[in-house]
């Protein structure tokens, strides 16, 4: 009779609970959702100022989800709504509202620089949005254009331009005027990538009336960036980053850089140097290398080369930073993995305690009743009883143990492709830093002459073709181990096996020179030199 009163107290518990579930009493939670997309720093507000420990559980993970709502649309960081997403997450088996905890999860993703994870839960997401209402077309949207977002940052473009249409449809079903501008600018920017100048300015100007007539200051600035970087005439470009920059609160001023360099080359050296030093106040650590870097050109051209080298060292101090938080990023990311790890682990053996006191109090109840009826039968099944749990227990332990194995194996393959992706951006950083050392050099006579070199008729007769003298070499190898002192630092401790003239070959590659001028440069007068040279560099890159 007991047993049977107690089995009754469970089930009526069980469907009080389910009929709360989905049920959100909260009136401040109410408010905070009606204010989300009219005032997003009000909602913001009244999430924080509540505190979710006195909540229901659906409440709580409703909260949760909201604040990561409000915290993404007010552009603060994800990071600290983490747990509340992964709770989510294993909250919602599908809906929408698992479809946004994939969402604002995927962004924290892409920022701790985690893209196969992100892409991941990205398609999960989508599998969630079967509906066509406009809530579930504009949240399919931004999945999509988070999606572009990772293609194009991996140089997919055909990938990306896919994305891109994708979200721009549904943010027109949906009629989300702000994400169509977003994404119209989007997809002007992978035309400029693809050097399609004249559809990227197509779209881009579209992009830029719409956000103009939101009052959308935040894309404005970065639109008007991007069309000056679709020209190729000075006027154009001035005119473009002009405007750019005439927005006050926006801390986007990359444009500074565009419009310093271009009065540079129309010798308006003042100009130069006030937008370079506009560009200092932009709020991106790269910026404000370039722009330290454009000081230096235009201390340069004034002949002061004692402030020239100030500027030169502070962007060299700049570039280190950047690779010193490229490392803390990769620490931040192993930190992130264990905590959530941690986390996971910790809910499961919340799960398993739970689990063991429910089992622990029917068998104790199993017991009790057991005693009543028969004394000596209770003590034989209790002994059979401990040694089926120990036996459970056994084999739960040796499954966790080869699943944790399994884990650690995957964790050692993705730092393998982690270590390799690292090594490529490391050869990218040094390729782009050398290529700004091709200014320097172009201003050197021993350059000018090989220029005067590559004029020559490629028909002329081997013995009527110039060449650089041994004298006008060594000047070359000079000139080039001067500027390119750091790539050249690079190059040896990248391959080992590289020679001195593999380093002149590719330093001599990075200023857009044919093999035949190249070719020149080495007093040779056949490029076939130069290509079995090429040949044998990518072989010892190999090795």
């Amino acid at each position: 009779m007991k047993r049977l009163l107690f089995i009754q107290l469970l089930i009526f518990a069980f469907m009080v609970v389910s009929c709360h579930r989905d049920t959100i009493h909260d009136s401040q939670l109410l408010r905070a959702e009606s204010l989300m997309d009219s005032q997003p720093d009000s909602s913001y507000q009244i999430l924080k100022s509540l505190s979710s420990q006195n909540f229901f559980k659906p409440d709580r993970i409703y909260y949760g989800l909201l604040l990561a709502e409000a915290t993404n649309k007010t552009f603060r960081s994800l990071l600290p709504c983490d747990s509340l997403l992964n709770e989510a997450i294993r909250y919602y088996s599908g809906g929408i509202n698992r479809a946004k905890a994939l969402l604002y999860k995927e962004r924290i993703q892409t920022r701790m620089n985690m893209p196969k994870e992100a892409m991941d839960n990205c398609f999960a997401a989508l599998k969630e949005l079967n509906g066509t209402d406009k809530t579930q077309l504009r949240v399919k949207g931004m999945i999509y254009e988070d999606l572009g977002n990772l293609y194009s940052d991996q140089v997919l473009i055909d990938k990306a331009m896919e994305m891109f249409r994708n979200a721009e449809t549904c943010y027109q079903n949906a009629d989300y005027r702000e994400g169509i501008s977003s994404i119209k600018g989007n997809i002007g920017w992978i035309y400029f990538l693809g050097r399609d100048t004249l559809n990227a300015r197509v779209y881009t100007k579209e992009a830029l009336k719409l956000a103009i007539q939101q009052n959308n200051f935040l894309f404005v600035p970065l639109f008007y960036h991007n069309l000056s970087c679709t020209y190729r005439d000075k006027d154009s470009i001035l005119f473009y980053g002009k405007h750019s920059l005439e927005y006050d609160k926006a801390p986007y001023l990359k444009a500074a850089i565009t419009v310093g360099y271009v009065f540079i080359n129309r010798q308006k050296l003042d100009s130069a140097e006030y937008y370079f030093h506009l560009a200092l106040k932009d709020t991106t650590i790269e910026t404000r290398a370039l722009a330290y870097y454009g000081l230096k050109d235009v201390m340069e051209e004034k002949e002061d080369y004692h402030q020239a080298l100030e500027y030169s060292g502070r962007y060299s101090g700049l570039m280190d930073s950047i690779y010193f938080f490229k490392q803390t990023s990769e620490v931040e990311q192993k930190a992130y993995k264990y905590e959530a790890d941690l986390s996971v682990y910790k809910e499961k053996m919340n799960m398993k305690l739970m689990l063991f006191l429910i089992v622990s109090s029917c068998l104790l109840a199993i017991a009790l009743s057991m005693l009543l009826l028969q004394r000596v039968s209770r003590r034989r099944k209790m002994l059979q009883l401990e040694y089926e749990r120990d036996k459970a227990a056994l084999d739960a332990n040796v499954a966790e143990l080869q699943y944790r194995i399994a884990s650690l194996r995957r964790e050692q393959e993705k730092d393998k492709e982690h270590i390799s992706l690292k090594e490529q951006e490391v050869r990218k950083l040094a390729d782009e830093k050398a290529e700004l050392c091709n200014i320097l050099f172009q201003k050197t006579p021993i350059y000018k002459r090989i220029e005067q070199l590559s004029m020559q008729s490629k028909g002329k007769r081997q013995q009527e073709v110039q060449i650089l003298l041994e004298k006008e070499q060594m000047q070359l190898r000079s000139t080039v181990s001067e500027i390119y002192k750091d790539y050249l630092a690079y190059l040896n401790h990248a391959y080992p096996k590289y020679t001195e003239d593999d380093c002149l070959l590719s330093c001599l590659s990075l200023c857009g020179w044919d093999d035949f001028t190249i070719a020149l440069c080495f007093g040779k007068t056949s490029k076939q030199v130069v290509v079995q040279r090429r040949y044998r560099l990518k072989h010892k890159e190999g090795n």
